[in-house]
């Protein structure tokens, strides 16, 4: 029996390609990275929301420097994803446990 939906987004929407236009990342969905003014030990500097196609806006998560530049981290729906970005696209890939690195950190 197939799962009904609860109206919300599946776990994966994340994954894709987007363009990015400086902090708006568009594709799959469209993604918002929006720097906090001030941060706690436990929160990242930068958090990604989530674009409803009616304006509305939801939090996604904290989104972590990666082990390298151009790399992120961030988790939705119990999903850990990766983010890659250059200056002018984007890639949301899910990362398996096997392939999770451990030099992913909290940017303070």
């Amino acid at each position: 029996m197939a799962k009904i939906a609860d109206g919300g987004m599946p776990s994966d929407t994340l994954t894709g390609h987007y363009v990015r236009h400086g902090s708006k990342l568009t594709g799959t969905c469209t993604l918002l990275l929006v720097h906090r003014g001030t941060t706690t030990t436990a929160k990242a500097h930068t958090f990604a929301l989530l674009v409803h196609p009616d304006g509305r806006r939801s939090y996604v998560s904290s989104v972590w420097d990666g082990p390298t530049a151009g790399t992120y981290a961030l988790e939705y729906k119990g999903i850990r994803y990766a983010l890659t970005m250059t200056d002018t696209t984007a890639q949301v890939v899910p990362v398996t446990s096997s392939t999770v690195s451990t030099n992913v950190h909290v940017h303070q």
